[in-house]
Protein backbone atom coordinates (compact mmCIF):
# COMPACT_ATOMS: atom_id res chain seq x y z
CA UNK A 1 0.00 0.00 0.00
CA UNK A 2 2.98 2.31 0.73
CA UNK A 3 4.32 1.95 -2.45
CA UNK A 4 1.13 2.72 -4.36
CA UNK A 5 1.11 5.59 -2.20
CA UNK A 6 4.16 6.77 -2.81
CA UNK A 7 3.71 6.25 -6.43
CA UNK A 8 0.44 8.19 -6.54
CA UNK A 9 2.01 11.56 -5.48
CA UNK A 10 4.02 11.72 -8.61
CA UNK A 11 1.19 11.14 -11.06
CA UNK A 12 0.28 14.04 -12.92
CA UNK A 13 -3.59 13.92 -15.38
CA UNK A 14 -2.10 14.06 -18.88
CA UNK A 15 -3.19 16.83 -20.77
CA UNK A 16 -3.42 16.06 -24.61
CA UNK A 17 -5.34 19.41 -25.34
CA UNK A 18 -2.92 21.10 -27.83
CA UNK A 19 -3.44 24.83 -29.69
CA UNK A 20 -2.34 25.30 -33.15
CA UNK A 21 0.96 27.49 -33.04
CA UNK A 22 1.33 30.75 -34.89
CA UNK A 23 4.73 31.91 -35.74
CA UNK A 24 5.11 35.52 -36.88
CA UNK A 25 8.02 34.89 -39.13
CA UNK A 26 5.73 33.88 -42.62
CA UNK A 27 8.45 32.57 -44.00
CA UNK A 28 8.91 29.56 -41.28
CA UNK A 29 5.87 27.60 -43.17
CA UNK A 30 8.27 27.79 -46.02
CA UNK A 31 10.62 25.20 -44.22
CA UNK A 32 10.21 21.61 -43.23
CA UNK A 33 8.65 21.04 -39.88
CA UNK A 34 11.49 19.13 -38.81
CA UNK A 35 14.04 21.99 -39.65
CA UNK A 36 11.95 24.87 -37.87
CA UNK A 37 12.91 24.56 -34.20
CA UNK A 38 16.82 23.39 -35.45
CA UNK A 39 17.26 26.61 -37.46
CA UNK A 40 14.91 29.36 -35.34
CA UNK A 41 15.57 29.72 -31.54
CA UNK A 42 13.68 31.84 -28.83
CA UNK A 43 14.81 35.51 -29.50
CA UNK A 44 14.76 36.49 -25.88
CA UNK A 45 16.40 40.37 -26.66
CA UNK A 46 14.87 41.52 -30.01
CA UNK A 47 16.84 44.19 -31.41
CA UNK A 48 15.67 47.53 -32.67
CA UNK A 49 17.44 49.68 -34.99
CA UNK A 50 16.44 53.65 -35.84
CA UNK A 51 17.69 56.35 -36.52
CA UNK A 52 18.49 57.80 -33.90
CA UNK A 53 19.10 54.60 -31.67
CA UNK A 54 19.61 51.23 -31.35
CA UNK A 55 18.01 49.13 -28.35
CA UNK A 56 17.32 45.70 -26.97
CA UNK A 57 14.39 44.93 -25.34
CA UNK A 58 13.44 42.96 -22.69
CA UNK A 59 10.07 41.64 -23.00
CA UNK A 60 9.64 40.79 -19.13
CA UNK A 61 10.63 44.36 -17.59
CA UNK A 62 8.61 46.07 -20.68
CA UNK A 63 11.29 48.04 -21.33
CA UNK A 64 15.13 47.52 -22.88
CA UNK A 65 17.86 45.99 -21.04
CA UNK A 66 20.01 48.93 -23.25
CA UNK A 67 19.90 51.56 -25.75
CA UNK A 68 22.08 52.69 -27.60
CA UNK A 69 23.42 56.28 -29.64
CA UNK A 70 26.11 57.93 -31.00
CA UNK A 71 27.20 61.58 -30.14
CA UNK A 72 29.35 64.37 -32.32
CA UNK A 73 28.94 67.98 -32.47
CA UNK A 74 27.46 68.28 -35.89
CA UNK A 75 24.99 65.55 -34.69
CA UNK A 76 24.39 68.27 -31.70
CA UNK A 77 23.98 71.31 -34.14
CA UNK A 78 20.60 70.46 -35.53
CA UNK A 79 17.09 72.11 -35.11
CA UNK A 80 14.31 69.88 -34.43
CA UNK A 81 11.01 70.30 -32.11
CA UNK A 82 9.31 68.16 -29.71
CA UNK A 83 5.96 70.27 -30.16
CA UNK A 84 4.91 67.16 -32.33
CA UNK A 85 5.92 64.48 -30.38
CA UNK A 86 3.88 62.17 -28.17
CA UNK A 87 4.64 59.36 -26.25
CA UNK A 88 3.73 55.99 -27.91
CA UNK A 89 3.59 51.83 -28.36
CA UNK A 90 5.95 50.72 -30.21
CA UNK A 91 4.66 48.63 -32.84
CA UNK A 92 7.82 46.44 -33.60
CA UNK A 93 6.93 44.86 -30.22
CA UNK A 94 4.14 42.24 -29.59
CA UNK A 95 1.65 43.93 -28.34
CA UNK A 96 1.78 40.85 -25.29
CA UNK A 97 4.98 42.11 -24.01
CA UNK A 98 4.62 45.55 -24.87
CA UNK A 99 4.29 48.75 -22.58
CA UNK A 100 1.27 51.66 -23.38
CA UNK A 101 0.88 54.65 -22.22
CA UNK A 102 -1.80 53.57 -19.51
CA UNK A 103 0.88 52.13 -17.62
CA UNK A 104 2.32 55.08 -16.23
CA UNK A 105 -0.87 56.72 -15.85
CA UNK A 106 -1.71 58.11 -12.29
CA UNK A 107 1.47 56.09 -11.25
CA UNK A 108 3.67 59.28 -9.83
CA UNK A 109 6.55 58.07 -12.60
CA UNK A 110 7.90 59.84 -15.75
CA UNK A 111 8.41 58.59 -18.59
CA UNK A 112 12.50 58.76 -18.71
CA UNK A 113 14.45 58.71 -22.19
CA UNK A 114 17.21 56.03 -22.43
CA UNK A 115 18.45 58.10 -25.31
CA UNK A 116 17.51 61.60 -24.47
CA UNK A 117 15.11 63.48 -27.02
CA UNK A 118 18.28 66.21 -27.00
CA UNK A 119 20.57 63.91 -28.46
CA UNK A 120 18.57 63.01 -31.96
CA UNK A 121 19.77 64.16 -35.19
CA UNK A 122 17.07 64.24 -37.32
CA UNK A 123 13.02 65.32 -36.70
CA UNK A 124 12.15 61.71 -37.15
CA UNK A 125 14.51 60.34 -34.80
CA UNK A 126 13.15 62.79 -32.52
CA UNK A 127 9.66 61.49 -32.57
CA UNK A 128 11.42 57.82 -32.82
CA UNK A 129 12.55 58.26 -29.23
CA UNK A 130 9.46 58.50 -28.38
CA UNK A 131 8.51 54.88 -28.36
CA UNK A 132 7.84 53.06 -24.76
CA UNK A 133 10.45 50.43 -25.80
CA UNK A 134 13.26 53.48 -25.32
CA UNK A 135 11.48 54.60 -21.83
CA UNK A 136 12.11 53.34 -18.86
CA UNK A 137 9.76 54.75 -15.32
CA UNK A 138 11.80 56.82 -13.46
CA UNK A 139 10.99 59.10 -10.32
CA UNK A 140 10.22 62.75 -11.32
CA UNK A 141 12.96 64.15 -9.03
CA UNK A 142 15.34 61.67 -10.74
CA UNK A 143 14.13 62.39 -14.15
CA UNK A 144 14.20 65.52 -14.23
CA UNK A 145 17.19 66.22 -11.74
CA UNK A 146 20.04 64.73 -11.59
CA UNK A 147 19.58 62.00 -14.85
CA UNK A 148 19.04 65.41 -16.78
CA UNK A 149 22.40 66.26 -15.43
CA UNK A 150 24.00 63.60 -16.78
CA UNK A 151 22.77 63.67 -20.01
CA UNK A 152 23.83 67.11 -20.69
CA UNK A 153 27.58 66.02 -18.96
CA UNK A 154 27.75 63.49 -21.95
CA UNK A 155 26.69 66.11 -24.45
CA UNK A 156 29.47 68.14 -23.18
CA UNK A 157 31.79 65.35 -23.87
CA UNK A 158 31.68 65.95 -27.36
CA UNK A 159 33.54 69.69 -27.03
CA UNK A 160 36.44 67.21 -25.93
CA UNK A 161 35.97 64.12 -28.14
CA UNK A 162 34.90 64.35 -31.57
CA UNK A 163 32.42 60.98 -30.88
CA UNK A 164 30.81 59.71 -27.94
CA UNK A 165 29.15 56.27 -27.87
CA UNK A 166 26.16 55.82 -25.03
CA UNK A 167 24.72 52.65 -23.78
CA UNK A 168 22.32 53.43 -21.02
CA UNK A 169 19.38 51.36 -19.60
CA UNK A 170 17.51 50.05 -15.90
CA UNK A 171 19.04 48.28 -13.32
CA UNK A 172 17.26 45.75 -11.23
CA UNK A 173 19.40 45.41 -7.90
CA UNK A 174 19.06 43.40 -4.80
CA UNK A 175 19.43 45.06 -1.07
CA UNK A 176 19.21 43.29 2.47
CA UNK A 177 16.40 42.77 3.94
CA UNK A 178 15.72 42.56 7.85
CA UNK A 179 16.42 38.51 7.75
CA UNK A 180 20.35 39.45 6.67
CA UNK A 181 19.62 37.67 3.42
CA UNK A 182 19.38 39.51 0.10
CA UNK A 183 16.32 40.28 -2.08
CA UNK A 184 15.35 41.98 -5.66
CA UNK A 185 12.46 43.97 -5.19
CA UNK A 186 10.92 46.17 -7.51
CA UNK A 187 7.72 48.28 -8.19
CA UNK A 188 5.46 47.03 -11.00
CA UNK A 189 2.81 49.45 -13.16
CA UNK A 190 0.40 49.53 -15.40
CA UNK A 191 -2.08 46.74 -16.31
CA UNK A 192 0.97 45.50 -18.41
CA UNK A 193 3.23 45.15 -15.20
CA UNK A 194 5.92 47.17 -16.43
CA UNK A 195 8.74 47.06 -14.13
CA UNK A 196 10.19 49.86 -11.67
CA UNK A 197 14.38 49.49 -12.10
CA UNK A 198 15.25 50.21 -8.87
CA UNK A 199 18.88 51.98 -10.94
CA UNK A 200 20.09 53.04 -14.38
CA UNK A 201 23.15 52.66 -16.00
CA UNK A 202 24.96 55.07 -18.20
CA UNK A 203 28.38 53.54 -20.09
CA UNK A 204 30.20 55.95 -22.02
CA UNK A 205 33.39 55.06 -24.83
CA UNK A 206 34.66 58.34 -26.24
CA UNK A 207 37.45 58.18 -28.94
CA UNK A 208 40.53 59.40 -29.29
CA UNK A 209 42.93 60.84 -32.03
CA UNK A 210 45.20 57.94 -31.46
CA UNK A 211 42.36 55.59 -32.42
CA UNK A 212 42.07 54.58 -28.95
CA UNK A 213 38.95 53.87 -26.83
CA UNK A 214 38.24 54.93 -23.45
CA UNK A 215 35.21 54.04 -21.16
CA UNK A 216 33.59 55.39 -18.29
CA UNK A 217 29.92 54.66 -15.99
CA UNK A 218 27.98 55.00 -13.63
CA UNK A 219 25.62 53.64 -11.74
CA UNK A 220 22.84 55.90 -10.11
CA UNK A 221 19.75 55.26 -8.29
CA UNK A 222 16.10 55.72 -9.32
CA UNK A 223 15.38 58.34 -6.40
CA UNK A 224 16.24 62.24 -5.74
CA UNK A 225 19.91 62.61 -5.64
CA UNK A 226 21.20 66.44 -4.55
CA UNK A 227 22.33 68.65 -7.22
CA UNK A 228 25.35 69.24 -5.66
CA UNK A 229 26.54 65.58 -5.29
CA UNK A 230 29.73 64.89 -7.66
CA UNK A 231 28.82 62.25 -10.45
CA UNK A 232 32.23 60.80 -8.94
CA UNK A 233 30.56 59.12 -6.63
CA UNK A 234 28.02 57.29 -9.09
CA UNK A 235 31.39 55.46 -10.77
CA UNK A 236 31.69 51.92 -11.37
CA UNK A 237 33.87 50.05 -13.52
CA UNK A 238 32.54 48.43 -16.88
CA UNK A 239 33.09 45.17 -15.62
CA UNK A 240 30.46 46.40 -12.50
CA UNK A 241 28.10 47.82 -14.90
CA UNK A 242 28.28 44.38 -16.83
CA UNK A 243 27.64 42.26 -13.56
CA UNK A 244 24.70 44.16 -12.58
CA UNK A 245 23.20 44.43 -16.00
CA UNK A 246 24.04 40.95 -17.71
CA UNK A 247 25.15 42.64 -20.77
CA UNK A 248 28.44 41.98 -22.13
CA UNK A 249 29.69 45.64 -23.28
CA UNK A 250 33.34 44.85 -23.51
CA UNK A 251 33.13 42.03 -26.47
CA UNK A 252 32.12 45.27 -28.84
CA UNK A 253 36.22 46.40 -28.08
CA UNK A 254 37.27 43.21 -28.59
Amino acid sequence: MGVLVGLGLYWVPLDHEFSPAHFTQNEWTKQPIESIFSTHLPITAPLIQRDGHTLAYNGQTRSAHWVYHKLTPAILDKTTSREECEFKEDPLIPEHIRATKSDYSGTGFDRGHLCAAADCPTQKALEDSFFLSNIAPQTPAFNRGYWKKLENHVRELTKQYQVVHAFSGPLYLGSKARDGKRYVKYQLIGKNDVAVPTHFFMLIFVELPSSKIMAKSYILPNKAIEAKTPLKKFSASVEEVERASGVMFTQILE
